[in-house]
């Protein structure tokens, strides 16, 4: 039996992490899996699982990151959505496998639906629907701005083109729930917002919140990428290069509504004063953050924007969400007890 070697970067991570889980879970006999990581306190954890772990000191090693893809059949990169040279790196190693092996490889991007985010506070909001039928690479093309998951999505698709890579871009949406990683087991854009919160003492909302955004679990999302493998593992070609984009989503929110369940949260457990939210301007929202690399128009997309999607193509290939979508707000106010405890500690 033929062994399918696969790389994971990211493995460590929120997204990565639950990549790996379902991979593992799902028990493929001709898989072999290996991950770049970047402490050996997580190499040895990602060991015990039974996983290569490869130790990388950061995204800037391209030429052990181009090495290390050579020796791969298959790429899924949860790690570096913003970090173009990198991506490059793992290509062009790929590159270098189907050359040296004569064999199909193959790699799965993870980006996200930031991609299509408005500026309704600044500029002018898009209520439509994207789907991962629509002609995405064209419209990412097309778009002139500095949005640089943009940029990072279309320079893996032409590199994969140039190389004879087979190229995918997974864009998730707003993602929820504790992951079942071996690491990092919560997500960037709702803790960010309860972390916020907790330092107001009492829940914020950029703008009025009324911004639209697609919804899917952690554990749903994951499931994606280990579809995409099986069907790799099968033989049974799929949409790549530019019509290589799928979508995970199962159902929608505000950002007013997440706001609003954060406040719930904080103020029965008598840490805010009130449930009202407090409005904050995308100046004095990235002020408070304190994060150095994003700026007003980075976080009004972020926290503050529309960026609603249809997975009609990733249900073609047999996906489907399995948690129910009730669940959202119970995961909010779990999110919200893990941050608010760590924090008192």
């Amino acid at each position: 039996m033929a062994i399918t070697k696969v790389l994971l970067t990211g493995a460590s991570g929120y997204i990565g992490g639950a990549v790996l889980a379902q991979i593992l879970k799902s028990n493929h006999d001709d898989v072999r899996i290996s991950a770049l990581v970047r402490s050996s306190e997580h190499a040895d954890i990602i060991r015990n699982l039974g996983v290569e772990s490869i130790l990388f000191k950061g995204l800037d090693q391209l030429d052990l990151i181009k090495a290390s893809a050579s020796e791969h059949d298959l790429v899924i990169s949860c790690a570096s959505a913003m970090d173009l040279p990198s991506c490059l790196a793992l290509v062009e190693g790929l590159a270098q496998r189907r050359a040296s092996t004569g064999t199909d490889v193959h790699y799965i991007h993870t980006s996200g639906t930031l991609n299509f985010g408005d500026h309704p506070i600044t500029g002018k909001s898009f209520l439509g629907i994207r789907t991962d039928k629509d002609d995405i690479f064209s419209w990412e093309k097309e778009t002139q701005d500095d949005w640089l998951l943009r940029k990072v999505d279309i320079g893996i698709t032409e590199a994969g083109l140039r190389f004879g890579v087979k190229t995918y871009i997974v864009n998730p949406p707003i993602i929820y729930g504790i992951g079942n990683g071996p690491i990092h087991k919560q997500s960037l854009q709702i803790p960010a917002l309860i972390n916020l919160s907790l330092g107001f003492k009492q829940a914020v909302v950029l703008g009025d919140g009324h911004g639209i955004w697609t919804i899917i679990h952690i554990s749903d999302a994951a499931r994606l990428y280990d579809v995409i493998l099986q069907k790799f593992l099968q033989k049974q070609p799929i949409d790549s290069g530019r019509k290589g984009y799928y979508f995970v989503e199962a159902g929608e929110t505000t950002w007013k509504i997440i706001s609003q369940a954060i406040a719930r949260a904080g103020h029965s457990q008598g840490l805010f004063a009130s449930a009202e939210l407090k409005q904050l301007s995308p100046e004095t929202f990235v002020e408070s953050l304190g994060i150095p690399f994003l700026n007003a128009g980075m976080v009004e997309v972020i926290w503050g924007s529309n960026s609603r999607i249809k997975g009609i193509k990733s249900r073609e290939l047999g996906w489907r969400p399995e948690v129910p979508i009730g669940i959202f707000a119970d995961s909010i106010v779990e999110d919200f007890n893990i941050i608010s405890q760590n924090v008192s500690a």
